[in-house]
């Protein structure tokens, strides 16, 4: 980092959220800290996004491009950004004023950390909090022979908390766009876990907002039970993921070899719908390298009993 305040982009994704995104361009324009540019890429919005948009012309740079998916838009605006530092945020989230500010410090505290990230708080539609900050203990330090041995299970950090270096996010480009249409925050945060050191803080920085349409919590938002065709969803994203991974890693020329049958998300949807063992789902829990033994124990004993809410 080149001065004691490096510029940093604030990158918004958004796709027909325009009643939510000036809460979301507000919310950077309000950050305590002064040398920020902001960019949004609409991934071909139907709503009234590019009206809200021209209502902060001057102070954003508005991208236009057909639909293409949350990795599209990775795609379209990381290079776009001039910053050292790239924060990411979805267009129906919000950033608290201290954020940047906050993370631009930790970065200058880890330069190893290609990545940073903090907790965050779920919010309703309303504003109101929704439950405590999340996650519980954000992971810290070098993760990856962690994030290896647990077949790439970790509680990814969602979008709007993350900050990247640019000269590192940039090798994963561009992010596959098929399959699924949203969710490459996890692939972002897979390749980082896999390639640098990670730097959080247990600060909520964040709100993410649960508002009945979201592109991916619909249907994921309660902790435990989630219809047979959302665990199946859940299956296959895993898979998709780790397809991804593959693909971008062998493109730069690394090695890629993670076990899917390690890997505790992956695992346990399965037993939930009655296509892996007991066996299985509890081998994944305790080789999650991401939490203590007691918590591993204590996640397989609840693993068990959400089985009986899948006849």
């Amino acid at each position: 980092m080149t001065s004691d305040q490096p510029l940093v982009t604030a990158l918004i994704n958004t796709y027909n959220y325009g009643r939510y995104l000036p809460f979301a361009i507000n919310s950077v324009l309000n950050q305590t800290y002064p040398n920020i540019e902001i960019i949004v890429v609409d991934d071909g919005s139907t709503d009234h996004t590019p009206e809200v948009l021209a209502q902060y012309e001057g102070r954003v740079r508005a991208i236009r491009t057909e639909n293409g998916g949350q990795a599209h838009a990775f795609n379209i605006g990381i290079p776009q950004a001039r910053g050292e530092l790239i924060m990411l945020l979805d267009a129906d989230d919000l950033w608290l004023p201290t954020k940047v500010e906050r993370m631009v410090a930790l970065a200058r505290k880890r330069p190893s950390a290609g990545m940073l990230y903090h907790q965050y708080l779920n919010i309703d539609r309303n504003g109101r909090i929704q439950g405590p900050p999340a996650p519980p203990t954000p992971v810290d330090g070098d993760f990856r022979n962690k994030y290896r041995k647990g077949g790439g299970h970790w509680w990814c950090p969602v979008t709007s908390v993350l900050t990247l270096r640019a000269d590192h996010i940039r090798r994963a480009l561009p992010i596959p766009t098929y399959a699924v249409r949203e969710g490459a925050d996890t692939v972002v945060t897979d390749f980082c876990a896999m390639t640098t050191e990670i730097a959080s803080i247990s600060e909520v920085h964040a709100h993410r907002r649960l508002h009945g349409a979201n592109l991916y919590a619909t249907g994921r938002d309660t902790t435990w039970y989630r219809s047979k065709e959302i665990r199946e969803s859940d299956v296959r994203r895993v898979e998709w993921r780790m397809a991804t991974l593959r693909q971008i890693f062998q493109r730069a020329g690394l090695n890629f070899k993670i076990d899917l049958r390690r890997n505790e998300w992956h695992a346990t949807n399965l037993y939930w719908l009655g296509r892996a063992s007991l066996w299985r789902a509890s081998r994944a829990c305790m080789l999650n390298g991401e939490h203590g033994i007691l918590h591993r124990w204590r996640r397989l004993k609840a693993v068990r009993a959400v089985r009986q809410l899948y006849p």
